[in-house]
Protein backbone atom coordinates (compact mmCIF):
# COMPACT_ATOMS: atom_id res chain seq x y z
CA UNK A 1 0.00 0.00 0.00
CA UNK A 2 2.61 2.50 1.00
CA UNK A 3 4.42 1.62 -2.40
CA UNK A 4 1.32 2.37 -4.24
CA UNK A 5 1.27 5.39 -2.71
CA UNK A 6 4.47 6.17 -3.11
CA UNK A 7 4.27 5.47 -6.52
CA UNK A 8 1.23 7.64 -7.26
CA UNK A 9 2.90 11.17 -5.44
CA UNK A 10 6.11 10.49 -8.11
CA UNK A 11 3.55 10.31 -10.86
CA UNK A 12 1.44 13.25 -9.47
CA UNK A 13 4.67 15.30 -9.29
CA UNK A 14 5.69 14.57 -12.29
CA UNK A 15 3.03 15.07 -14.34
CA UNK A 16 2.62 18.76 -12.46
CA UNK A 17 6.32 19.65 -13.26
CA UNK A 18 5.80 19.18 -16.95
CA UNK A 19 2.72 21.00 -17.29
CA UNK A 20 4.31 23.74 -15.64
CA UNK A 21 7.28 23.42 -17.82
CA UNK A 22 4.75 23.39 -20.59
CA UNK A 23 3.30 26.51 -19.64
CA UNK A 24 6.18 28.63 -19.23
CA UNK A 25 6.90 31.05 -22.00
CA UNK A 26 9.64 30.30 -24.51
CA UNK A 27 11.39 33.50 -23.99
CA UNK A 28 11.86 33.41 -20.49
CA UNK A 29 14.26 30.60 -21.30
CA UNK A 30 15.74 31.07 -24.99
CA UNK A 31 16.38 34.64 -24.26
CA UNK A 32 16.34 37.50 -26.80
CA UNK A 33 18.68 38.78 -29.99
CA UNK A 34 18.77 42.33 -30.46
CA UNK A 35 19.94 44.27 -33.38
CA UNK A 36 22.01 46.18 -33.17
CA UNK A 37 23.08 46.27 -30.09
CA UNK A 38 24.76 49.66 -28.43
CA UNK A 39 23.81 53.09 -27.09
CA UNK A 40 20.37 54.38 -27.89
CA UNK A 41 18.93 57.57 -27.11
CA UNK A 42 14.67 57.94 -26.56
CA UNK A 43 12.48 60.87 -26.28
CA UNK A 44 8.99 61.56 -25.28
CA UNK A 45 7.33 64.81 -25.75
CA UNK A 46 4.11 63.52 -24.57
CA UNK A 47 4.55 61.94 -21.15
CA UNK A 48 2.29 61.83 -18.07
CA UNK A 49 1.81 60.39 -14.84
CA UNK A 50 -2.00 60.48 -13.29
CA UNK A 51 -3.09 59.77 -9.83
CA UNK A 52 -6.95 60.86 -10.21
CA UNK A 53 -7.60 64.22 -10.82
CA UNK A 54 -3.72 65.15 -10.90
CA UNK A 55 -1.25 64.56 -13.69
CA UNK A 56 2.13 65.87 -13.58
CA UNK A 57 3.52 66.39 -17.30
CA UNK A 58 6.67 66.77 -19.28
CA UNK A 59 7.43 68.52 -22.35
CA UNK A 60 10.33 66.50 -23.10
CA UNK A 61 11.73 63.08 -21.48
CA UNK A 62 15.22 61.94 -22.91
CA UNK A 63 16.01 58.87 -21.72
CA UNK A 64 19.79 57.34 -22.48
CA UNK A 65 21.31 53.80 -22.28
CA UNK A 66 22.10 50.30 -24.00
CA UNK A 67 20.32 47.38 -25.32
CA UNK A 68 22.16 44.05 -26.08
CA UNK A 69 21.05 40.44 -26.98
CA UNK A 70 20.36 37.95 -23.52
CA UNK A 71 19.57 34.92 -22.73
CA UNK A 72 17.46 36.13 -20.33
CA UNK A 73 14.12 38.56 -20.78
CA UNK A 74 16.87 41.74 -19.39
CA UNK A 75 17.90 42.92 -22.91
CA UNK A 76 18.65 46.46 -22.14
CA UNK A 77 19.49 49.47 -19.15
CA UNK A 78 18.35 53.05 -19.03
CA UNK A 79 21.44 54.51 -17.36
CA UNK A 80 20.11 57.98 -17.63
CA UNK A 81 17.07 60.59 -17.95
CA UNK A 82 16.01 64.36 -18.12
CA UNK A 83 12.68 65.55 -17.86
CA UNK A 84 12.19 68.74 -18.74
CA UNK A 85 9.72 71.67 -18.08
CA UNK A 86 7.54 69.45 -15.97
CA UNK A 87 4.08 70.70 -14.43
CA UNK A 88 1.69 69.50 -11.97
CA UNK A 89 -1.48 70.83 -10.59
CA UNK A 90 -2.19 74.58 -10.90
CA UNK A 91 0.51 75.14 -12.54
CA UNK A 92 3.16 74.44 -10.38
CA UNK A 93 6.66 73.05 -11.73
CA UNK A 94 8.00 69.92 -10.58
CA UNK A 95 11.76 68.34 -10.88
CA UNK A 96 11.76 64.56 -11.82
CA UNK A 97 15.02 62.48 -11.01
CA UNK A 98 16.03 58.87 -11.90
CA UNK A 99 17.44 57.00 -9.13
CA UNK A 100 19.62 53.91 -10.16
CA UNK A 101 20.07 52.19 -13.19
CA UNK A 102 16.41 50.98 -14.78
CA UNK A 103 16.35 48.18 -16.52
CA UNK A 104 14.11 46.98 -20.28
CA UNK A 105 12.89 43.65 -20.49
CA UNK A 106 11.28 42.05 -23.51
CA UNK A 107 8.60 39.71 -22.39
CA UNK A 108 6.72 38.47 -25.64
CA UNK A 109 6.62 38.53 -29.11
CA UNK A 110 2.97 40.05 -29.92
CA UNK A 111 0.52 40.14 -32.87
CA UNK A 112 1.88 43.55 -34.24
CA UNK A 113 5.55 42.26 -35.39
CA UNK A 114 6.74 44.10 -31.96
CA UNK A 115 7.11 43.12 -28.29
CA UNK A 116 5.83 42.91 -24.94
CA UNK A 117 8.23 44.50 -22.17
CA UNK A 118 8.59 46.49 -19.35
CA UNK A 119 10.77 49.34 -17.95
CA UNK A 120 11.35 47.81 -14.87
CA UNK A 121 13.30 49.02 -11.03
CA UNK A 122 11.89 51.82 -11.46
CA UNK A 123 13.24 54.11 -8.38
CA UNK A 124 12.17 58.31 -8.89
CA UNK A 125 12.07 61.14 -7.05
CA UNK A 126 9.26 64.18 -7.63
CA UNK A 127 10.08 67.49 -6.40
CA UNK A 128 8.18 70.77 -6.47
CA UNK A 129 6.56 73.39 -4.62
CA UNK A 130 4.86 71.89 -1.42
CA UNK A 131 5.82 68.18 -2.58
CA UNK A 132 8.09 65.56 -2.51
CA UNK A 133 7.19 61.75 -3.71
CA UNK A 134 9.21 58.81 -4.61
CA UNK A 135 7.64 56.36 -7.32
CA UNK A 136 9.08 52.82 -7.70
CA UNK A 137 7.75 49.72 -9.62
CA UNK A 138 7.80 49.33 -13.25
CA UNK A 139 5.62 50.39 -16.14
CA UNK A 140 4.62 47.94 -18.81
CA UNK A 141 4.26 48.90 -22.45
CA UNK A 142 4.93 47.68 -26.05
CA UNK A 143 7.99 48.45 -28.67
CA UNK A 144 6.83 48.04 -32.77
CA UNK A 145 10.76 46.95 -33.10
CA UNK A 146 10.68 49.90 -35.63
CA UNK A 147 12.16 52.64 -33.31
CA UNK A 148 8.80 53.41 -31.17
CA UNK A 149 8.21 52.76 -27.46
CA UNK A 150 4.83 52.86 -25.94
CA UNK A 151 4.67 52.96 -22.28
CA UNK A 152 0.74 52.42 -20.45
CA UNK A 153 0.92 51.63 -17.29
CA UNK A 154 -2.91 51.81 -16.04
CA UNK A 155 -3.82 53.15 -12.44
CA UNK A 156 -3.64 50.49 -10.04
CA UNK A 157 -1.23 48.77 -11.61
CA UNK A 158 2.76 48.04 -10.71
CA UNK A 159 3.90 51.80 -10.27
CA UNK A 160 3.67 52.48 -6.48
CA UNK A 161 4.09 56.04 -4.43
CA UNK A 162 6.47 54.47 -2.01
CA UNK A 163 6.87 58.46 -0.16
CA UNK A 164 5.05 61.30 -0.43
CA UNK A 165 4.90 64.82 1.69
CA UNK A 166 2.75 66.07 -1.18
CA UNK A 167 -0.87 68.27 0.18
CA UNK A 168 -2.67 64.97 -0.96
CA UNK A 169 -2.21 65.00 -4.04
CA UNK A 170 0.29 62.03 -4.09
CA UNK A 171 -0.21 59.41 -1.07
CA UNK A 172 1.85 56.65 0.19
CA UNK A 173 0.34 53.48 -1.16
CA UNK A 174 -1.14 55.34 -4.12
CA UNK A 175 -0.83 53.71 -7.55
CA UNK A 176 -0.63 56.57 -10.49
CA UNK A 177 -0.88 55.44 -14.35
CA UNK A 178 1.55 56.37 -15.94
CA UNK A 179 2.05 56.86 -20.32
CA UNK A 180 4.09 58.23 -22.64
CA UNK A 181 5.70 57.33 -26.63
CA UNK A 182 9.24 57.46 -27.19
CA UNK A 183 11.11 57.76 -30.66
CA UNK A 184 14.18 55.48 -29.95
CA UNK A 185 17.41 56.17 -31.74
CA UNK A 186 19.01 53.95 -33.51
CA UNK A 187 15.78 51.58 -34.16
CA UNK A 188 16.70 48.51 -33.07
CA UNK A 189 14.87 44.82 -33.77
CA UNK A 190 13.99 42.43 -30.75
CA UNK A 191 13.62 38.88 -31.84
CA UNK A 192 13.14 35.90 -30.02
CA UNK A 193 16.76 33.39 -29.63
Amino acid sequence: MRKLVRNALVTGATAAAAVALAAAPASADAGWIITPEGDFTAVSTDSKLTNGSATLQCAKVTAKGQVFSSDSNHVGNITSSTWENCTGPFGLTFGVQQVGVWTINANNPNSSGGIDGEIGNITANISGPLCTATVTGKAHGTYDNAGTLTINEPAGGDLVVTSASCLGVLNPGDRPSFTATFAVSPAFVATPA
